[in-house]
């Protein structure tokens, strides 16, 4: 794997994916809160190009049956059919095997790498 330069940091608006082509791939680049994430732009249950649908929290159960929204917990949401992924590790919210393909990400001199 090589560190690529992607992007610019203010082409990554916070709320919107900014959409890269490497190495004859869609990555999308996601900027939330101080944190980015690269994200391959395509959805595992039907091809749908996740990267476009919504970060969001998401609703979660403890131990007690009490159910609460939890606004830290970052999820992606695929546009197509809304299956839910967490944005950090790309695993599904439900208990399946697929997950999204993420790529580590760092910063310098204001330039977003990925280690592709």
């Amino acid at each position: 794997m090589s560190w690529v330069a992607v992007a610019k940091l203010e082409e990554c608006k916070p709320g919107k994916a900014h959409i890269v082509n490497v190495n004859g791939r869609e990555i999308g680049i996601i900027h939330e809160g101080d944190q980015y994430y690269a994200i391959l732009n395509h959805c595992p249950h039907s091809g749908a190009p996740v990267c476009r649908g919504r970060v969001e929290g998401r609703v979660v159960r403890d131990e007690s049956g009490s159910i609460t929204y939890d606004h830290g917990a970052r999820t992606l949401r695929c546009p197509w059919h809304h299956w839910e992924f967490d944005l950090a590790s790309g695993r599904a919210l439900v208990p399946i095997r697929e997950r999204l393909k993420v790529y580590p990400v760092r910063v310098e001199n204001d330039t977003v790498y990925v280690d592709m």
